[in-house]
């Protein structure tokens, strides 16, 4: 059940940029340390660029960004670049029926759903596991995921 306070995804605009940033970087540079560390100058430039090249929806709830997602629409799948839900919404609900939203949107399409995971967040990769999303793939920095409705023969990626 969706509460009226539930922030709801919206296409991003030029304004949501830096707002976003700041959420991608409260949220991620803790994994991203880890595994190469970080840069700052080289992440706000690959940003930027995932912000062109990307669909950018944001979640607010009221003035404040509850979170964001970033879809890639590729010939032979979804690819979900980015997907971020700030602290305080978590745990919530708000995430599930997002992603459920995105599921509902691949079936729409005809296309898999596809997604990778910092393999230092194992609570993401539990969370993504309860929407029925398996590992397709390994990385030394990544879970790749997939996501694929019952009874579709989807062709396992060659990532």
């Amino acid at each position: 059940m969706t509460s009226s306070a539930d922030p709801e995804l919206r296409p991003a605009s030029a304004a949501d940029a830096l707002a976003v940033y700041f959420l991608y970087k409260a949220l991620f540079q803790e994994h991203i340390e880890k595994i190469w560390g970080w840069d700052e100058v080289w992440q706000q430039g690959n940003f930027a660029e995932e912000w062109q090249t990307a669909e950018t929806r944001c979640a607010y709830s009221g003035s404040r960004l509850a979170g964001y997602v970033q879809l890639k629409r590729e010939p032979d799948h979804l690819y979900l670049l980015s997907v971020a839900l700030g602290p305080d919404f978590q745990g919530r609900g708000i995430g599930r029926r997002i992603m459920t939203g995105f599921q509902e949107e691949a079936v729409q399409a005809g296309l898999p759903l596809r997604l990778s995971v910092f393999r230092t967040n194992p609570r993401a990769l539990a969370f993504y596991k309860s929407l029925d999303f398996r590992v397709t793939a390994e990385t030394e920095e990544f879970h790749r995921l997939e996501w694929c409705p019952a009874g579709w023969n989807c062709p396992r990626p060659d990532q």
